[in-house]
């Protein structure tokens, strides 16, 4: 069992959103209301889901790890904001290394551009992964989904340690 990380291409985007749904909705469904899972994870996604995503308006660093040669995973990076975007795992690879993968290829990306912390957004479900890897909680409060709806979320934060 080998996690391999690699850049997005634009034939991924269909895939990279798929595989964030698929997480949002399998692992995340626990701990939020169906309403905004929905708003969080909408479907279908459709052509024009996927043009305006690879519009990337936000210039976001996008990554897929892949675990035994199967895509299992998403990440992404904005580094104007030091912002740790995305990390999504599906359920049928959770707790096998890959979301610490993803984290660890992100944050070596941010320190090779010269970033010295990292902040992001965790849902519930994801609070303790962050943690687990450093994160403090700053925060607890909402994001506002695209559909309007509030999401419960804990803004964390991480000093990144310089490259060996």
């Amino acid at each position: 069992m080998s996690v391999f990380i690699r850049a997005m291409r634009s034939e991924d985007a269909r895939r990279f959103l798929e595989l964030q749904r698929e997480s949002a909705r399998g692992i995340a469904a626990k701990d939020y209301p169906s309403a905004v899972i929905e708003a969080w994870a909408p479907l279908p996604i459709t052509d024009e889901v996927v043009a305006r995503f690879l519009s990337n308006a936000d210039h976001e660093i996008r990554l897929i790890a892949e675990l035994d040669g199967q895509a299992v995973g998403i990440g992404a990076l904005v580094l104007g904001n030091s912002e740790l975007r995305a990390c999504y795992v599906v359920p049928s690879a959770a707790r096998r290394g890959v979301g610490t993968a993803i984290v660890a290829e992100i944050e070596r990306i941010a320190r090779e551009h010269g970033l010295v912390d990292l902040r992001l957004e965790s849902s519930l479900t994801a609070e303790p992964f962050y943690v687990a890897l450093g994160y403090q909680v700053e925060e607890r409060g909402e994001l506002i989904l695209a559909a309007g709806l509030p999401m419960p979320a804990i803004t964390m934060s991480k000093q990144l340690a310089p490259s060996p």
